[in-house]
Formats: structure tokens, sequence, C-alpha cells
């Protein structure tokens, strides 16, 4: 089979990696940065012409493009990890495999508000919203609660905490360089911040009205990087996998809201992030329905199953995760242009990493997505991540894990 994924930055690289290390199939995608690791690894990427030509072309230019594509290269599934593309769907889907989401669906991504109004439907709870407005009123900002999140409320822009009036006055900086979503009258709200909470994360696969969850994490520290004034995403956070306990709470409040989306159609993967309280309850807070950027987890399925997942048996999700813990590891190095280690995964069977760049037959940290100012950093993800592994990167080089990972 050849594939052809349309992705934000980096999200599909080991469900591609899978089908560029299988002899009977291709894999393309559009790109984001330096191509050279991926094609390294088997992926053909886009020329610069098609590439820039996705990214800007009206819809019906894009789709008489995509018909040409798909018929030159022969093309039997299309994957569209990309919400603001969603409309492909529309088009596409009973034309040959589609794995994406249909609009409807990605809605619940790219309109937060809509996506909170749809877990309280069905009884899930979120936080408060203290306050609504638009960008260009007076008041904008002018909060007076500690700390509190601020969201566009039908734009896609990330949220924002806020810890202070330093944070305010950045807010309005912004605004006034225009910097989005803050440079259009748009529509945003305030929640209420959880206190006293643990950050959750549930992955999912969704596929013929079905649903499945595949794992669950904690993530810790990552609070700050989603300031006002944000750090870098790799410093500072790590992530564990959650108490035995407390995942199957998560589990059964994310497949509440999950049965219900399942309902609207599409075959695809995403993720929930929610605030598990010591009261022992759960918020939801956002949803993606794609991939993270930057992901680093191995499907631990072949190509061939991976697609039979979405079209015949969902059920070999299950059986891909089955006794699984995957140690997600974030790895970090203020060393500007650190070689990276690669080595050292084929010494201990690890999965390689994504978004790496290759150079003069070197492998580093891809410029993309980081700050050489703040060092860089990405994620390595497995099952059983061995600890001499571990020990071995932070003796023989300048990268650190944020966290004692292996215990």
């Amino acid at each position: 089979m050849n594939i052809l994924n349309i992705q934000l930055p980096k999200n599909h690289f080991h469900s591609l990696l899978h089908f560029a290390q299988s002899e009977n199939h291709n894999a393309y995608t559009n790109w984001h940065g330096d191509t050279a690791y991926e094609n390294l690894c088997g992926i053909h990427t886009l020329t610069p012409e098609d590439n820039t030509f996705l990214r800007t072309a009206e819809p019906m230019e894009m789709i008489a493009y995509m018909h040409k594509f798909i018929d030159y290269y022969n093309i039997d599934i299309l994957q569209v990890a990309d919400p603001t593309k969603a409309w492909l769907h529309t088009f596409f889907h009973d034309q040959l495999k589609y794995i994406g989401p249909p609009e409807s669906v990605a809605r619940l991504e790219t309109d937060k508000l809509y996506a909170k109004e749809m877990a309280e439907s069905v009884g899930i709870k979120t936080p408060r919203i203290l306050k609504q407005g638009k960008y260009f009123d007076n008041d904008y900002a002018n909060y007076s609660t500690f700390p509190t999140i601020e969201k566009p409320s039908h734009v896609w822009a990330p949220a924002v905490n806020i810890f202070n009036k330093d944070d305010c006055e950045h807010l309005i900086k912004l605004r006034s360089q225009g910097v989005p979503p803050r440079d259009t009258n748009a529509d945003y709200f305030v929640e209420e911040y959880i206190t006293d909470m643990i950050e959750t994360n549930v992955f999912f696969v969704i596929a013929n009205g079905e649903y499945r969850i595949t794992h669950t994490q904690q993530i810790i520290g990552e609070d700050e990087n989603k300031s006002a004034d944000p750090k870098v995403w790799y410093i500072g956070s790590y992530i564990q996998p959650l108490k035995p306990e407390v995942d199957t709470i998560v589990r059964e409040k994310a497949g509440i809201y999950l049965e219900e989306i399942a309902k609207m159609g599409g075959s695809y993967e995403g993720s929930f992030c929610g605030a598990y309280t010591s009261a022992g309850d759960w918020y939801f807070l956002e949803i993606n329905v794609r991939p993270d950027i930057f992901n680093s987890t191995p499907t631990f399925m072949s190509a061939d199953d991976y697609v039979k997942g979405y079209f015949e048996d969902i059920n070999l999700f299950d059986k891909a995760w089955e006794n699984k813990t995957c140690d997600k590891l974030l790895i970090t190095s203020l060393h500007e242009g650190e070689e990276y280690p690669f080595h050292l995964h084929q010494k201990y069977d690890v999965s390689i990493p994504n978004n790496l760049e290759y150079i003069d037959n070197k492998f580093y940290v891809s410029g993309y997505g980081t700050d050489n100012e703040k060092g860089c950093g990405t994620i390595i993800a497995d099952y059983n991540i061995p600890k001499e592994f571990v020990e071995e990167i932070e003796a023989t080089t300048h990268w650190k894990f944020n966290e004692e990972p292996i215990r």
C-alpha cells in the first residue's frame, strides 16, 4: 500500500516509519523543517513545491492537486492529521481508505468552547468560566484571580496560564503586537484553575463508531511552559504513568466522552488533557483529534495491522498495547548543537525518537520547534526502556533526563 500523510509538525513519524520499513509499502508526507532524517528512515517527503502548495493552496485547488497526486503515486490511504484540513474528509473518505476526523470532529480541537460544551452535555465536569469577552475589549486581560486560564473560544490557538499581573501586561503587549489570536476581535473565555490536581493525558483511537484507549499518562511541570511568556516545551517537564486507581477513573470518565464523539464518524487517533483532583474528580480540559506534535510514541504495530485496526478490527489496537506501559523520557541538552547519541538506541534496541536532523552522518535534535538559546530536547518512548540505556547516555554525553526516569 501507499500512504499519503498530511500532518502537523512531525506528529505521525512512527506510523509512517512502519510503512517505510515494510517491503510492500511506501509512505509519503508533507514536512516541516529539515527532511534528511525522515528520508534516511525511508519516508518519502514531498518536493518543496508540493509541500508549499499543500500549505497555501485554496481548497478547490488543493482538491484538484490531491486527485493528481493520488493517481500518480497510486495512493491507497490518505491520512489527514491537520485539523484545519479536515474538510478533505468530505471529498475523499469514500474514494479511498481515509484516516482522519471529519470537520465536525475536528471542530472539537479548533473550537475549545464547543469541546467544553460537549463534555458538559454528557455529564463530565469542566472548570467554571469566570469571564467571557473579546480580545479588543477595553477590559481585556484585566484579571484579578490567579492563577487562571485564558482560552480562545472559537479560534484554534493555545490556552494560556496566567499567574500574576505581569502575565496580564504581557498579554496586552501581545495584542498590541498583533500576535494571534489577539490580532482579531475574536471571543475568549477565562476558566478557573483547578488546584490540587494532576494533569492527565488519555490517548485513544476511534474507528467505525467504536473507540479504544491505548494508554494514559501524567505530565508534570508543564504549567509554566503554557504561560503568557512560555518556556520551550521541553524544559522542566516530565512524564510518568498514572497510578492504577487513578488510571481506572480517568479511563472511565474519558470513555463517556469518547463514546459520544465516536458516533460522529471518522477513523483517527487523538488525546485528552484532563485534571484529576485529590477529591477523585476528573475535569475535561481539552482534546486533540490527531497525535501530539513531535510525537515519539511507537505504534507497537506493523503497518498491516495499523491499517486493519482502522478498517477491519479495532481490537488490534488493544492487542498492540496489551500489558504495555510506555516509558516516555524527556531528554534535554543545554549545549547548542549537541550531537544526539543515536547509536545507543541501536545498542539497547530502544525505539528511535522523532524530530531529529541528519547532517554529515551525525544526528542532532531538529531546530524546528526548539530554541537553541535554551538548549534542545526531544522525547524517547518505548516499552521497558533499559536502565543501562539511560545511564550510558548521562555518563557519556551532555544529554540529561528531566527526572530520574527509570526506577
